[in-house]
Order: C-alpha cells, then structure tokens, then sequence
C-alpha cells in the first residue's frame, strides 16, 4: 500500500512535454501500424510508460479533458443551468439538455471517452516500467487511473443512461462499440473504486488534484446515491466520515467554499485545479453583475429565492417571520451567501435590480457616490434581478473576467447528506442521519431537524436541504432526475424577480421546498424574461446520445423518444 503524493507533478509537469505526450498516446493508439514505432524525438506507444516520469505525464493528460468549459464555465458547474434554479440569458434547458446536437452533450462524451481512453492505456501498459519502478508503485498509479475512469462513467452514466463500456484499448474491429446497461456499469464503477482505495493516499490535498482514499469513496457514494444502492452508499460515506477532523471537515464559514479562500478547505475532498497564471475559467464574467463588470449572463431564479426557509425553519409560507415586503430578513443565511440578492453589496457596487432605481451607489470610491445603475436599466442586465454569488470572489477583480477558483467536484457536506438521505431510504433513521444533517444546518445557524420524523418527512428534510446547500454547484440536474420530479418543475412559466417593488402575497411552498405560483395571485407581476420551459417525462430523464457519435456508429442506440 502507497501513500505516494504526485500533487506538484499535475500542477507543475511542463506544458510543451504534456503536449507532445498526449498528442502522441491519442496518435498512436489509433495509428500504430502506420506509424513509426520508435520516433527519436518523442515516445512511441510502444516504448511508452517504461519510468516514473512518463507515468506521472501520462496521469496528467487523463486529467485534461476535465478542463471542459461551457461558455467558459467549468462543466461541472455549468450543469445547473439545466436544472429548475437558473437560467442561461441565450439557452433554455432543453436546447442544452434535451438536444441531439447540443455541444454541451458532445463535449461531456468526447472528453469523458478521451480520459477513458488514457486510462486504459495507462492500465494496459504501465507494467513496462516494472524494472524502474516499484510495485507499490505501479499499484498506486494503477488505482489513480481506476478512480479516474469510474469517475468519467458516473458523469457519462448519469447524463446518457447505457452508454459504452470500454475497459481497454479498443481495435479498429472493436470501434463500433454498444452500449452497456446502465445497471452494470455501476457495478463496474463500485467494483473499480472498491479495488483502487486501498492503493491511494489518504491524506487530503484539497488545493491540488490528488486522487485519494477519499476520492474513490466519493465517486463509489455518488454513484449508488443515483441509482439508489443505498447501502453502498452509506458504507462509502461512513468511511469519509470515520476520517472527519483529520482529513475532511466542514468549513466554518459557509460563504467561504466557494471562494479563493475554499481553494485549502479541507471540506474539498476534489476539484478541478484553476491558476490564473496557467489555466483559469471565466465564471466571473459570465454570472458577475454588469456594474461589477460581467455579463448576468447565468442566473439563479425566483424558484430558487422563494425555496430557502425563514431563520425559524419554517418555508415563507409559513413563517410568521417572512414579510413580503422585505422579503430577505430572517432568511436562511445561504440564501445570500449564495444569490445577489437586491440591496447587497457586490463587488464594491449597490446591486439593485428595481427598474425604477436608476441610480445606485459605488463604494469603491470614497466616498461613495452615486452613479448610474446599469444593472437596473441596461437591457442585458440579469433578467431574473438576481445573480449567483458563489464562484465570484471580489478578490477576484479582473476585467478579463479569469478566475483561479477550483471547481468543486465533491465536498464534505454533501457527504454528510447522502449519507443521511441513504439511511433514510434503508429505513434506518437513527441518530447519526439526524447528527448528518444537524452538522450541515448547524454551520450556518438554521435550526436543528428534530427527530420523530417519518420516513417522508425526513426524505423532505434532507431534498431541501440538498438544494439550499448545493445550489449553483452542479448538481441539482441530477437530484430533481432521480428524484423523478424534474417533469414537476421543468415545464411551464421560469419566473425572475417582480420588475418594480415587491409582492404582497406568497407563494405556496411544498414539501421539497419548491415554490408553486400556478395560484399565486400576483404572478403576473413576476419578471418573465426567462421564458416558458418544456420537459416531456417519456423522454427527458435522460439525455440524449450526441447525433455525431450516433452517425459514426451504426451500432450505437438512440435514448427513447428523440
């Protein structure tokens, strides 16, 4: 067993070798007989992987592909705009989600196979280096390339359903692959991640891209969380969580996660690497307010807004707390911590969407002064009047809208809700599911779910929960999937905030925390830029298999009804 760190060889290994390394493994691997075997200036897919360093070069180019950007927006968290809380200014769901020519669909299978594809090759062939490399060794970064492609298959499983199974280095007589039945992909996954954590650190490094212990049982969790092997998911969790003030914990300040200061929090179990100086993403310029210099481009809806609770616990429905006309007091403190909400500061402006509020105040002069307030009259302004806050650190204050924030695949706190959403679904809601969810609440002050709860009503507790807590963070497209209630909150009217003023009434909210306005009396008043949303449930649970792969491989199967 290793506990080998490679962290400052993914960060640091020189961009032209990585280049010409990976350009020669997709080369060579497809063209071997044509081309010549031994070059004398670069590897050959022959000669490859014979010492550490080629192996460390090849581990760095399997984690290229994740470097997947959406409209410049890592994918990972690009996934939310195709969920029930944002909106896209240029893109409705389905054009992005239920499209068989959507590029979004095709960059996640192509660069999902393409680190696949380095995985195998890495599996295939790291036994040449035996001679110069020990076996612990080997067995180390065997286990890396294991997690990594159990890790493609989670994101290709849960967005395609079957897709193909491909756990070698594939022949010119084995391109036209099948697809594999979800169901046994899974039990690859599981099986991968299961064999590989034995052979991996457990030292968390949150600010690098290391595969640790941690990682696999991360991406062994997420797996049997979404196909509801609830057993399996409590056993990957409570090992996570057996190493809590040690490896993993929660930070303490909730704002901070998603922040340059969440780049260390040892609640980072991974998350794709960003570094101005070498590769960065523009979540800023696309989500940031248009005072603030950015497009209000992405943005969370009043669905989402209306869902957090009142600091009581109780929905605004129900909260003697909650007042119409001053709609974020006694809110649920991630309710800012993750919105712009009208009236907050953002980067050094007043940010406030009231149409008649044609000046606002700049306090980054001092002292501050008044001036015009773009994202009040500006016709691109945020057409929901809000915008996401998470991703967007004013520490982060360039006008090319780069950012070095990491893209946060799996943290702690999501562990601890899995976990107690698992034990609730095997009907074992004892004191550590309660304990899992208290933690989370605990953090940002809400109120203490108190036990006595049935199995509904537990199952509700931790459903809104999820989305209060992860919101803007990529993974509510799946939830409302599984969950089986997309169809619910896909289709009809996507409403932004009321243009002037506020409401005098509520919306009615239901168990899951989502907000129902097809009675709300004042809902005409609502901001309804964002347009009329379409879901059919025969078809859309799943997406579609990219038209291209479908065309280049007779053998491959449509998903039903596209």
């Amino acid at each position: 067993m290793s506990d080998f760190n490679y962290t400052d060889h993914i960060m640091k290994t020189n961009k032209n070798i990585f280049s010409i390394v990976t350009l020669c493994i997709i080369l060579f691997a497809s063209c071997e007989s044509t081309l010549e075997k031994y070059p004398l200036n670069y590897p050959s897919t022959e000669t490859f992987l014979q010492n550490e360093n080629e192996i460390k070069m090849a581990i760095v180019g399997i984690h290229s592909p994740f470097y997947l950007l959406n409209d410049q927006i890592p994918f990972i968290i690009y996934f939310d705009t195709g969920s029930d809380i944002s909106a896209e200014r240029d893109h409705k769901p389905e054009q992005m989600y239920q499209n068989t020519t959507a590029g979004q669909l095709s960059g996640i299978w192509t660069n999902m196979y393409k680190s696949i594809n380095r995985c195998n090759f890495i599996l295939e062939n790291i036994e040449r280096a035996k001679d110069n490399v020990s076996s612990d060794k080997i067995e180390h970064y065997k286990a890396q390339a294991k997690v990594l492609r159990a890790y493609c298959y989670l994101l290709l499983t849960s967005m395609f359903g079957d897709v193909p199974l491909i756990d070698h280095t594939l022949t010119l007589e084995e391109a036209y692959v099948s697809r594999e039945a979800k169901s046994n992909i899974v039990d690859f996954i599981i099986s991968e991640c299961d064999d590989a954590a034995q052979y991996l650190q457990q030292t968390n490094e949150p600010n690098t891209m290391a595969i640790t212990k941690g990682f696999a049982w991360a991406v062994k969790a997420r797996t049997a969380l979404y196909n509801e092997r609830w057993s399996e998911v409590v056993n990957a969790c409570e090992k996570i969580m057996e190493l809590e003030g040690v490896e993993y914990d929660l930070e303490l300040n909730y704002g901070d996660i998603t922040m340059l200061k969440g780049k260390t929090s040892k609640e980072i179990i991974w998350a794709i690497q960003y570094n101005q100086d070498d590769k960065s993403q523009g979540i800023p310029s696309r989500m940031k307010s248009r005072l603030a210099g950015g497009y209000s481009n992405k943005m969370p809806v009043q669905a989402l807004v209306d869902s957090y609770e009142c600091i009581d616990g109780l929905s605004i429905d129900k909260s003697p707390l909650y007042d119409p006309q001053n709609p974020w007091k006694n809110r649920d403190p991630r309710l800012n911590q993750t919105i712009v909400l009208p009236g907050s500061i953002f980067f050094g402006y007043q940010f406030e969407t009231n149409k008649d509020s044609v000046k606002c105040w700049d306090y980054n002069k001092s002292p501050a002064i008044r001036i015009n307030n773009l994202d009040a009259t500006h016709a691109y302004a945020s057409f929901s009047g809000y915008c996401w806050r998470k991703y967007c650190d004013s520490l982060e204050y360039r006008t090319d809208g780069a950012s070095s924030i990491n893209a946060i695949a799996f943290r702690y706190a999501d562990i601890l809700l899995m976990y107690a959403e698992a034990k609730n679904e095997l009907n074992q809601l004892d004191a550590s599911a309660y304990e899992a969810i208290n933690k989370v609440r605990r953090r940002v002050g809400m109120p203490e779910i108190t036990s006595g709860k049935n199995q509904q009503e537990f199952r509700a507790a931790v459903r809104k929960e999820r989305k209060y807590e992860l919101a803007g963070e990529g993974l509510r497209l799946f939830d409302i999937r599984r969950w089986h209630i997309a169809d619910k909150l896909m289709n009809g009217t996507c409403y932004g905030r009321v243009p002037t003023g506020y409401p005098t009434s509520t919306p009615k909210i239901d168990e899951y925390g989502n907000p129902d306005y097809s009675n709300f009396a004042e809902k005409d008043k609502l901001g309804t830029k964002l347009g009329v949303r379409f879901f059919d449930p025969d078809r859309d649970y799943l997406s579609p298999i990219p038209s291209s792969e479908i065309q280049a491989n007779s053998n491959l199967t449509q998903n039903p009804g596209y």
